[in-house]
């Protein structure tokens, strides 16, 4: 399954990449806005959306995304490793 992970902190990149692919995960990581965000996010399965550490345009852009391809999405105040195991825990 394909998540796309919006938020989080930059020097935490490839611990959630490896978390994500331990857990069987194939992880998009935006934790800062860059052009063509939407098309790069559509095509996958879930959004995490780490709410603490992001900007609130990237907020809107992946929901609107989501929305028009009915991707579900689920929230998380924090951009900690163990909450992204929580959220990955959620989806299994």
């Amino acid at each position: 399954m394909s998540v796309a992970i919006i938020g989080g902190l930059d020097r935490l990149k490839r611990s959630y990449e490896r978390e994500c692919r331990d857990r069987g995960f194939d992880a998009r990581i935006f934790s800062q806005r860059i052009p063509n965000m939407a098309r790069r996010i559509d095509g996958v399965k879930r959004i995490l959306i780490f709410t603490g550490t992001v900007a609130h345009p990237m907020v809107t852009e992946a929901v609107r995304v989501a929305k028009e391809n009915n991707i579900p999405v689920d929230r998380c105040h924090s951009s900690s490793i163990s909450a992204l195991k929580r959220c990955l825990n959620g989806l299994n």
